[in-house]
């Protein structure tokens, strides 16, 4: 073989390999770029995809705790609306609250007789030592469905005003002799002569962190007025309708005393007044807010 057959041989074959590495390159790159592209169109689409996607479940989220607190301020505004009417309401009712004070006495039966004709409940509001003397009408006026108040043990203001321990002593004492009686401690107090200015608030702080409510009143019957024993039944009608002076809430005292007959002959008449005006009777644990004294009681 000749040189220049040898030389364009050679020639040829470099020139081969030089347009083969060429097309390789050429063609990786070419490959990577269609590779790039479709990666790229890929994420595009992602990106679309969730951009463009709902989100269901947090919206439906919000959409509930949305309508959720909307029915919550609809609830409460009918609510406030019931609590305005119910208040309203409750003002607007005429309630007499009969309280009966310092027994039990030999005339308590008269007075649960009256009572039971009546279809009535009334609050006793009890002295510790009268229940001692007479515990079986304390059992009666209990089991006949009233309510029962803690007015002291002796119902003697000297010794029960001396001080706070004097007051205290006297307390628990009745406490305890209605328990042992009847087998439950009064969670109302009335004190004697009512809360004037011989309570002193150290006595008031006590009954209340003992969770005991003292009641006080705003209508007589006139039984504890000077010369009540001389006053008629028509009198002590007239006194107790003028004393209630019309009031939509009504507390009235009278109370239960072999000495004080005429105001239970009374009663009768005083009941039907009270529900001829449209009043009706309950005891004091269904007073919305406590009767207490603000100014120096006209009786007691």
């Amino acid at each position: 073989m000749s040189v220049k057959k040898i030389m364009y041989v050679a020639s040829s074959i470099i020139v081969g390999l030089i347009i083969f590495f060429a097309s390789m390159h050429i063609s990786k790159n070419f490959f990577s770029a269609i590779i790039l592209k479709q990666n790229y169109t890929y994420l595009q689409e992602e990106r679309l995809k969730n951009f463009e996607k709902p989100k269901p479940l947090q919206n439906q989220k919000l959409v509930k705790i949305s309508l959720s607190e909307n029915n919550k301020a609809n609830n409460s505004i009918v609510t406030s609306n019931k609590d305005a009417q119910a208040e309203k309401q409750a003002k607007n009712e005429k309630i007499v609250y009969l309280t009966i004070d310092d027994g039990p006495s030999p005339v308590t039966p008269s007075i649960l007789e009256i009572l039971e004709k009546e279809k009535m409940k009334a609050t006793f509001f009890v002295v510790g030592i009268n229940c001692i003397k007479y515990p079986q009408y304390l059992k009666e006026i209990y089991q006949k469905g009233h309510l029962i108040g803690n007015h002291s043990y002796s119902h003697r203001y000297k010794s029960i005003y001396k001080d706070f321990n004097h007051f205290v002593e006297d307390f628990k004492k009745a406490q305890d002799t209605i328990y042992k009686i009847i087998g439950i401690k009064p969670k109302y107090y009335r004190f004697p002569g009512g809360s004037l200015s011989r309570v002193s608030p150290q006595i008031k702080k006590f009954l209340d962190a003992n969770g005991i409510v003292y009641v006080d009143w705003n209508a007589i019957t006139g039984d504890s007025t000077k010369n009540h024993e001389n006053l008629t039944p028509n009198q002590i009608l007239k006194i107790t309708i003028s004393t209630a002076n019309k009031k939509n809430e009504v507390v009235l005292l009278m109370h239960d005393s072999s000495s004080k007959k005429n105001v239970i002959e009374a009663l009768p008449s005083i009941i039907r007044a009270f529900k001829k005006q449209g009043y009706r009777f309950e005891t004091i644990d269904k007073m919305q807010k406590p009767l207490q004294f603000k100014t120096k009681a006209a009786s007691h």
